[in-house]
């Protein structure tokens, strides 16, 4: 009976392990004083149109940038390209090799230069699931994802206007793999 005991208790470890939440934020890539993309794998996801930079190095960030701690990086969608092109606006949070989902929980966001909206989308593996549309502003704001998105594969943010928009940290849990 112990040995089943442990065997349990062992099994629901590991279980719960691979549900582990990620707290991921830009703060252990180098910092950089121009946009760079964000490497994929990082925090175990990929990113699409996603950039990192230490907006207290940037001439061009924008009060949204400086709403974090001083020296330590931001990630963004933006850039000239979307106030030329606002349709090309948006950054994509995949899962990558190792989780084969995730469960987004929330995401600390502002707008890089003023006023502005984002609209989140979640998708598993190319099938809609649920979007939500948020007003921003320069101040940092924390979105939390309805639960009932449950896993996806695929979280994409959009800023229609072709607006910044700022990422400082992301939570998830990571699923599989």
């Amino acid at each position: 009976m112990k040995r089943i005991l442990v065997l349990l208790a062992c099994v629901l470890a590991v279980a719960f392990g691979a549900f582990g939440q990620e707290n991921i934020d830009f703060s252990t890539l180098p910092l950089a004083s121009t946009p760079s993309p964000v490497p994929n794998g990082y925090g175990g996801l990929n990113w699409t149109n996603f950039f990192y930079v230490d907006p207290s190095q940037w001439s061009g960030a924008g009060p949204g940038y400086k709403d974090g701690p001083t020296g330590e990086d931001v990630g963004f969608v933006g850039g000239r390209i979307c106030r030329l092109m606002p349709e090309t606006c948006y950054g994509t949070i995949s899962s990558a090799g190792g989780p084969i989902a995730f469960q987004p929980v929330s995401a600390v966001v502002a707008g890089g230069f003023g006023p502005t909206y984002v609209i989140v989308t979640a998708y598993n593996n190319g099938t809609y699931v649920g979007s939500m549309s948020i007003p921003l502003g320069t101040q940092m704001r924390t979105l939390t994802f309805p639960a009932s998105w449950g896993s996806i594969t695929q979280l994409v943010f959009a800023t229609p206007t072709g607006a910044d928009l700022v990422l400082y940290d992301f939570q998830a849990y990571l699923l599989g793999g």
